[in-house]
């Protein structure tokens, strides 16, 4: 009698045991599908506007808006919406109406330009942070980047006067910025006090044929020194003072390869890089605070390109000294 309930035993034992690793294996089976098909879901990406005015071109002041996006797209979580050639007010504000309506966290002005508008809309729209490429900034929700190269301008104008045999000299500005930005002139005068600044100002970045019709004004008053603080019409500038043997300072970039010999220095500016300081300040524990911003040579922002070999190591020592 024990001996035929033994098996039965034996067999019930074997089927709940078969049962229980069928149910697992379901279970395990199931937890694998569900797991293989659920994304999890990434943090959500702050969304970023920059509004420029000018076109994105080759060495325009527009493309340096779109480098300054691609380099925060790189480097931190954004989704960034570039819009170029907002150069009328209707414009911007149709184009600044239509983005705040996105859900927009950051929207960033290329250009002093934009305070004024940005002026306007920070209070209707406090849950955005308004940022201008250099301006003014007024509510808590509105800031500035700007920076001071104030000190390597000095350095190019003691350069300049240096240099000079007419004791005239000339700059060529995109906006005017003779009073916020006097560096360059006092250093002049700091040298050699009768020496005569003639300041022209384009009020463009890249109207070539404006910035030469200076530049040839500025010859024919017996200027021998050109600083050209423009940014698309430099090229023809420096181009022009090559042909008629004037000595130039650079802008943005090291433009010593456009004309070697006649290129003093360049005071060079990474206006990109002041979108990654924008954004390394929003993603900080402070965040963007109010106001106005200066950013400095650390932040890679500006520096002074190498002396061209018309300069003797007596006259370097004087400049840095």
């Amino acid at each position: 009698m024990q001996q035929s309930i033994h098996p039965r035993w034996i067999l019930l034992l074997t089927v709940v045991v078969a049962s229980g690793f069928i149910i697992l294996m379901i279970i395990k089976v199931s937890n694998v599908l569900s797991e293989s098909s659920f994304t999890p879901k990434l943090e959500d990406k702050t969304r970023v506007t920059i509004l420029t005015t000018d076109e994105i071109i080759d060495q325009s002041w527009g493309s340096l808006a779109y480098v300054g996006q691609l380099k925060i797209e790189e480097q931190f979580p954004v989704e960034v919406t570039l819009y170029s050639e907002i150069n009328t007010e209707p414009l911007q504000e149709e184009t600044l109406e239509k983005v705040l309506e996105t859900g927009v966290e950051v929207v960033i002005g290329h250009g002093r330009e934009f305070s004024e508008i940005f002026t306007r809309y920070a209070p209707l729209y406090s849950n955005v942070h308004f940022v201008t490429i250099h301006g003014d900034a007024v509510h808590e929700n509105q800031s500035v980047y700007s920076f001071n190269q104030g000190e390597i301008e000095r350095k190019a104008g003691i350069a300049a006067a240096l240099i000079s045999e007419t004791s005239k000299i000339g700059l060529i500005d995109a906006v005017d910025a003779r009073e916020e930005q006097p560096q360059f002139e006092e250093a002049l005068y700091q040298v050699n006090p009768d020496i005569s600044l003639f300041y022209k100002v384009v009020n463009s970045w890249d109207d070539n044929s404006k910035a030469v019709e200076y530049m040839e004004e500025l010859v024919n008053e017996g200027v021998d020194v050109v600083y050209s603080r423009g940014n698309g019409f430099n090229r023809a500038v420096i181009e022009y003072g090559r042909k008629h043997q004037i000595y130039m300072i650079g802008y943005l970039e090291d433009q010593s390869y456009m004309a070697s010999e006649w290129m003093l220095t360049s005071v060079m500016n990474d206006v990109s890089q002041m979108y990654v300081a924008i954004m390394k300040d929003y993603f900080s524990e402070e965040g963007i605070l109010p106001g106005v911003k200066l950013l400095t040579e650390e932040d890679g922002v500006y520096q002074l390109a190498p002396f061209g070999p018309m300069f003797t190591e007596e006259d370097l020592r004087f400049i840095y000294e």
